[in-house]
């Protein structure tokens, strides 16, 4: 009796758990800027002057940009101009709402070029939302896959992709990108070395 009664109580605390698991899911926050950034800064680590031409949280440095060789950022300076850099890439993908905010991730690390060419983007267009093996298939360097990339895919996927948009609570996607005159005066810090010795 003790055990049937132990293995109905057993039932029952399983069902309301898969019960409140699947109330959590259904109220789902949408994904956010700072969600991806945080993301971003976690997997990109901050380049240092070994890293040229990348400097900050992965910005490759491009020419006419007016970062010296051997420059460090200071924590601000990199964090503007990944935000920068990301909501650049979120503006590109636009269209796409929410889906966005993922496809901006993904072309942070690869670039848009292979986002441009992906199977992700073809089946995000064409409405197919089947896209974790396509998006977990970026994370190969020189053919090789790395573990450290197929977490960060797995991340990203986790974080900032939603299969079901009818699932989100807020289907309107927030883009805090600072006060523009606030990143317009950290690009002027970036660009002006305070010290001699940064030139």
């Amino acid at each position: 009796m003790k055990q049937t009664v132990s293995v109905i109580l057993a039932a029952l605390l399983l069902f309301a758990s898969v019960v409140l698991s699947r109330a959590a899911e259904e109220k789902r926050q949408a994904p956010t800027f700072e969600d991806a950034i945080s993301i971003i800064k976690s997997f990109e680590g901050m380049s240092g002057p070994k890293h040229w031409p990348f400097v900050g949280y992965g910005h490759k440095v491009m020419p006419g940009e007016k970062f010296k060789r051997g420059q460090r950022l200071t924590e601000a300076q990199a964090d503007a101009l990944a935000r920068d850099d990301y909501a650049k890439l979120c503006a590109r993908y636009r269209e796409f709402g929410a889906d966005s905010l993922l496809l901006a991730a993904l072309a942070y690390n690869c670039g848009p070029g292979v986002v441009a060419k992906s199977s992700v983007l073809a089946k995000l267009k064409a409405g197919n939302r089947d896209i974790e093996e396509a998006y977990k298939a970026h994370c190969r360097y020189r053919g090789k896959q790395l573990s450290q990339l197929k977490r960060r895919r797995e991340t990203e996927l986790a974080t900032l992709f939603v299969k079901d948009l009818s699932t989100l609570e807020a289907t309107e996607m927030e883009i805090d990108n600072s006060d523009s005159s606030e990143i317009a005066a950290v690009e002027k810090e970036i660009n002006e070395p305070e010290h001699e010795d940064e030139l």
